[in-house]
């Protein structure tokens, strides 16, 4: 009886794979039409401080986001700040490096991006990040806190 048990156990485990259900067949109708196509910022992108004094991508890596953006509807994202969001690059670490957060777009196009980040502990200094595209898979930027006291040109590439 063990033994036959075993064995039908087998056999369910090796057929598992050929009775999974494709997810996209387990949608409705309704659900499969509700979907819409991805809007132009959707994906992970890598963004870079354009700084003479900064000699490394990796001491230029500044943010890293993943970007929400269904074609018909808001753009949200998720940030981590990276070496390059220091005031002075040849310091040690700030306290800003590995911060993170989510944002919403204040402002979102097929051109242009504009995002709120809460990067300082300073609730009434947030930074202004502005992305306008510049080609495929590649924009310029632009990161201002709101006092001003900061403002850094990046360059943007989709990972």
């Amino acid at each position: 009886m063990m033994r036959r048990l075993l064995a039908l156990a087998a056999m369910a485990c090796l057929a598992r794979p050929a009775l999974a259900e494709n997810p996209r067949t387990m949608q409705s109708a309704a659900e499969r039409a509700a979907e819409s196509a991805p809007g132009p910022w959707q994906g992970n992108w890598a963004l870079l401080r354009d700084d003479p004094r900064i000699r490394t991508r990796g001491g230029a890596a500044t943010l890293r986001l993943h970007v929400i953006h269904d074609a018909s509807g808001p753009v949200a994202l998720q940030w981590v700040a990276d070496r390059g969001i220091c005031e002075d690059p040849n310091a040690p670490p700030c306290e800003w490096v590995g911060a993170t957060g989510t944002g919403t777009a204040v402002a979102a196009g097929p051109g242009a991006l504009a995002v709120l980040l809460r990067i300082s502990a300073d609730p009434d200094d947030p930074f202004l990040l502005v992305l306008e595209r510049s080609g495929e898979g590649r924009a310029t930027a632009r990161l201002v806190s709101e006092k001003g006291g900061i403002a850094y040109r990046l360059d943007a590439e989709r990972d």
